[in-house]
């Protein structure tokens, strides 16, 4: 079904999709104590990712969900060199304390974005590719079994 025409649909999967990577990448220095284990914030979202890019390679096929996958790498970036331009400038002076607050947590932003490129190109790529090759080999059957066998290559890669 891959249509030329922007449908609602392919419009809201993408919008999720972006928005779980900046989350991702915006949440990965704050640990979470999850039921006695220490993890990331970004873990509890980032694998929310590999479902809307399983949906959007299952209904778009693979070459509009390598689309999305760039835009996400470019709103990715965007973002990140939106935060060192914005912790490079000064605060006013009567808003040090808050400044320093803010360059801790955006500080780590673009160093998440930056360390996750390749992973996150490799492994959305692995997701989209496998889930349209075994497409093709199971003649659309198996949804099941193509959303975790490709979700478990792409987050392992």
């Amino acid at each position: 079904m891959e249509s030329k025409k922007l449908t609602p649909l392919y419009v809201g999967l993408t919008v999720a999709f972006v928005t779980c990577l900046i989350v991702a990448n915006v949440t990965a220095g704050r640990l979470v104590n999850f039921w006695g284990i220490v993890l990331p914030g970004a873990v509890l979202i980032f694998p929310i990712s590999y479902i809307f890019g399983d949906v959007l390679t299952e209904v778009y096929g693979f070459k509009r969900s390598r689309l999305v996958i760039w835009l996400g790498l470019g709103a990715n970036l965007f973002m990140a060199l939106f935060f060192l331009l914005i912790n490079g400038l000064p605060a006013p002076i009567w808003w040090q304390s808050e400044a320093k607050s803010y360059s801790l947590v955006l500080g780590l932003a673009p160093r998440a974005v930056f360390a996750s490129v390749v992973a996150y190109f490799v492994g959305e790529y692995l997701n989209s590719m496998v889930m349209s090759k075994m497409k093709i080999l199971t003649k659309g059957r198996f949804l099941w079994t193509r959303t975790i066998s490709s979700t478990v290559i792409g987050e392992g890669a």
